[in-house]
């Protein structure tokens, strides 16, 4: 899902892109239908509360993931940004908390 990384230095942004199994696919859909940023909002949430990691969806392109860590880390804490960012990937891709867990936030916010 991940489509592209770019950036320079420490300013990086992750691009995703939709799932090629189907399955992941209409999951992923239904989100960007509900709320486009739903997606990015999942992904810094579960970063955040997970692994304390601090990121932002980018602007507008609710499917660019902002990092930005502090001018000084250590190789021990970009380790840690990368383990936490993998552990999500693969829980989005192998698991279904991922998208439970969006469908009660769309739940909440649209009242459905």
């Amino acid at each position: 899902m991940v489509a592209e990384v770019r950036g320079l230095g420490l300013l990086n942004g992750i691009e995703f892109q939709a799932p090629k199994s189907l399955a992941l696919k209409l999951s992923f859909e239904a989100f960007r239908h509900i709320h486009p940023a739903m997606f990015g909002q999942v992904i810094v949430m579960r970063l955040f509360r997970e692994h304390n990691i601090l990121t932002q969806i980018c602007g507008n392109h609710f499917l660019v993931l902002k990092a930005a860590p502090p001018l000084v880390a250590t190789e021990p804490q970009l380790d840690q940004f990368v383990n936490g960012l993998r552990d999500i990937i693969e829980l989005m891709h192998n698991g279904t908390s991922f998208w439970t867990e969006a469908l009660g936030m769309a739940r909440r916010v649209t009242g459905i």
